[in-house]
């Protein structure tokens, strides 16, 4: 079997998977691919098949007129992008859009490219006409078929005529292409709010987005492979002798229908909403032309190596700071990351195996011989012999690496009287050594290990992009649908009634999704009094409501009850399961539950201050890495306890200031994570307010004082009692750094 065969076999067997598997298992998106769902009437297996036909589209264009190895290649890197992913496995995707679009660009290129006649020619010019149509009809005229017409005309003017392809297509796809352009500037400067075909939308105001969104919807849309991309894009652009003129007019075609996306993009963006990206397949198709001719070659290409791993440290970078980075790729309002769901540990995992292993691709090849320790040796020697210049500069690298090792060793066995920082970074540079010996001595072999799979040696980078997709196709987006959808709830419906069809609410939401969960009849209440009688009607009730609510509902259920709403199933982030009676061994999943108490509990440093007899800081507890101190550049916890003796005020959060020797940390917040605030806390509470704070890498050893109090813009409540400084500040005590 050929190398291309059992790649071929092994990409075509996962893609499928990726995009089909346990798309029925998750409910459907509320609010987005519900309306999705009401408005068509369809499920998501239309948004897979046309997947699935965009990735054969794919490989057809890139087997045609580059390679086999390239078509598969380019299909692999496809299905392992959040981009064509998301798209393919949620209603409200756009890979219908993405198939139309690439159906336009595939008959283009096989309308210029194929015979001077005969019924192939008439069948790729009625097959484009078609798809021009189907592609206008989905998502209009600049955004569907324009950017692929204007690249395969572009590049019809601008090449060479060989006499090789057809040549009315010569002539007639630029002639369309200027028809569609002036089509769409028409439509443009009428600038309607009404619905336009050439634009696929209406004018809507507001201000544009700058051009770098479009960057940033591809760069995070089009992980892992975006890190390549750039490198991709300049090596098509360049002929090369070992391409046909053939392959090198559809490199070219590839990179301009990106460009030509991209102005499609910002053009319709900056008056017409957020639009998504369709031109995956180009993007696939440079990286695949890409990947196919240098994993072919015998050549070590170190600076490509360093470029993808620099973007691929971006990415890493990116998808920690900007959770919602992969799901800008939907392009619909309101979607963004739980924050009780934070998986930028496995992106970065992912990214730096995928980028690892591409690396490796890039600097290694089966010429590279056997590597030789006493090569290294005799080097090192050479450099000795040459003068004292170099042996000074070895003598230097070598004290450094002592003095690293030296340094490390005493700070893992013996209790330094130093600044917890730099035993930290002691214990670091310890290994220091160690990983220059096995970069000098260990690289070499895992780079001539890797080039032993000569051309083969593209399989693991595409393995490294594919476990992208997988996290992606059976973590990410499963576990976002936890949050999303309102299924989870209904289902822990079903699961605590056995099946019964016990009274159910819907409080301030519409029960169309619950239509699609459950058999049970739900009534719809929009008042919260009206909840409460529905609650207290006698025997086990159930109510659904949205998580922004709870901190509400519960302070007006205990003015009148005395006790906490009990919630059954907290799994999701947006919608609650409420039950009236709560269910024995089952405790209450109510972050209150824990958050406000009847009883004060014992706090580690008692403080004691009252501010304006209203709210009482009872005291704290502090939760240190260091046992009795922290270390700078480490996280330590505080949990406050605050006890409500009056009203308490509308507007206030808590600041906290932790300062020392000029210095200050800063720790304001809204109290118990923002969830709970000041205004909603009821007399003879007791308030838990816990937050993780970061010290600063500039602190230096020392005791800094910890300063609390409430504050509303420039105004702070009064401290009546206790320990204070004379600015309306409580002197809680002090914080060890060391």
């Amino acid at each position: 079997m050929s190398r291309t065969v059992a790649l071929e076999r092994i990409v075509f067997a996962v893609v499928p998977l990726l995009t089909v598997w346990g798309i029925w298992s998750y409910g459907l998106w509320d609010p987005w691919e519900l309306g999705a769902a009401d408005t068509l009437g369809v499920g998501r297996l239309p948004g897979v098949v046309a997947g699935w036909l965009t990735c054969l589209l794919a490989f057809v264009l890139l087997d045609r007129h580059v390679g086999r190895r390239a078509g598969v290649i380019a299909v692999a890197v496809i299905a392992s992008t959040p981009l064509f992913l998301l798209n393919a496995r949620l209603l409200m995707g756009d890979t219908i859009a993405m198939f139309a679009q690439t159906w336009v660009g595939l008959t283009a290129i096989a309308a210029l490219s194929g015979p001077r006649t005969g019924r192939r020619e008439l069948a790729s010019y009625i097959l484009l006409g078609f798809g021009i149509a189907f592609s206008t009809h989905t998502s209009g005229v600049l955004l569907g078929p324009l950017p692929p017409v204007l690249a395969v005309a572009a590049t019809s003017l601008l090449s060479d005529d060989t006499g090789q392809g057809s040549r009315i297509g010569r002539w007639l796809l630029p002639l369309a292409a200027s028809i569609l352009v002036l089509g769409v500037i028409r439509a443009v400067s009428l600038d309607d709010p009404g619905f336009n075909r050439w634009l696929g939308g209406g004018a809507v105001g507001g201000n544009p987005p700058t051009f770098d969104k479009a960057i940033a919807l591809v760069f995070h849309g089009f992980a892992p492979w975006s890190a390549a991309l750039p490198v991709a894009a300049i090596w098509a652009l360049l002929s090369r002798p070992t391409r046909t003129r053939d392959s090198q007019n559809v490199a070219w075609v590839l990179l301009l229908w990106a460009a030509f996306a991209f102005v499609s993009w910002t053009v319709f963006a900056s008056r017409y909403g957020a639009p998504p990206y369709l031109a995956l397949v180009p993007l696939a198709g440079l990286v695949a032309i890409w990947l196919a001719e240098v994993s072919s070659e015998p050549v070590v290409r170190w600076p490509a190596a360093v470029v993808v791993a620099l973007l691929f440290g971006l990415l890493i970078r990116d998808y920690a700071l900007y959770p919602d980075s992969p799901l800008h790729s939907l392009t619909v309002d309101g979607l963004s990351v739980p924050d009780v769901y934070n998986p930028r540990g496995q992106w970065a995992l992912l990214f730096l195996i995928a980028g690892a292993l591409l690396c490796l691709t890039l600097v290694s090849h089966e010429a590279i011989t056997r590597p030789q320790p006493r090569n290294t040796v005799r080097w090192l020697r050479g450099q000795w012999a040459v003068g004292w210049a170099h042996r000074g500069w070895l003598l230097v690298a070598a004290l450094l690496l002592g003095a690293c090792f030296s340094f490390g060793l005493m700070c893992f066995v013996l209790e330094l009287g130093i600044a917890s920082v730099a035993v930290r970074v002691g214990r670091v540079v310890f290994f220091v050594p160690f990983v220059i010996a096995g970069v000098v001595f260990g690289l070499p072999w895992v780079r001539y290990a890797y080039g032993q799979l000569g051309s083969r040696r593209v399989f693991p980078a595409l393995a490294g992009g594919l476990a992208v997709g997988v996290f992606v196709a059976l973590s990410f987006q499963p576990t976002l649908s936890r949050h999303f959808s309102p299924k989870p709830v209904y289902d822990a419906y079903s699961e605590l009634t056995d099946g019964k069809a016990e009274p159910l609410a819907s409080y301030k939401l519409p029960s169309t999704a619950a239509q699609y969960y459950t058999n049970a009849p739900i009534e719809e209440i929009g008042a919260r009094s009206d909840l409460f009688r529905f609650l207290r009607d006698g025997g086990q009730r159930w109510a659904v409501i949205q998580a922004d609510d709870l901190a509400g509902l519960d302070r007006a259920y205990r003015r009148e009850t005395g006790e906490h709403l009990y919630v059954a199933d907290a799994r999701s982030a947006r919608l609650l399961l409420i039950a009236a009676e709560p269910i024995d061994g089952r405790p209450n999943q109510s972050f209150l539950e824990s958050a406000v108490l009847k009883d004060a509990p014992a706090p580690q440093h008692a403080v004691g201050a009252s501010f304006e007899d209203r709210i009482e800081l009872l005291g704290y507890d502090l939760s240190l890495p260091g046992g009795d101190s922290v270390g700078a550049g480490q996280r330590f916890e505080v949990t406050w306890y605050w006890r409500v003796l009056g009203n308490a005020p509308s507007g206030y959060k808590v600041f906290v200031h932790i300062d020392g020797y000029g210095l200050r940390l800063n720790g304001d917040h809204t109290p118990v994570g923002g969830r709970y605030p000041v205004k909603l806390w009821e007399k003879g509470d007791v308030i838990v307010d816990t937050q993780e704070l970061t010290v600063p890498a500039n602190y230096g050893v020392g005791e800094y004082t910890l300063y609390v109090g409430l504050f509303s813009g420039s105004k702070r409540l009064e401290v009546k009692s206790g320990p204070e400084d004379g600015d309306d500040r409580v002197n809680a005590g002090t914080l060890h750094v060391r």
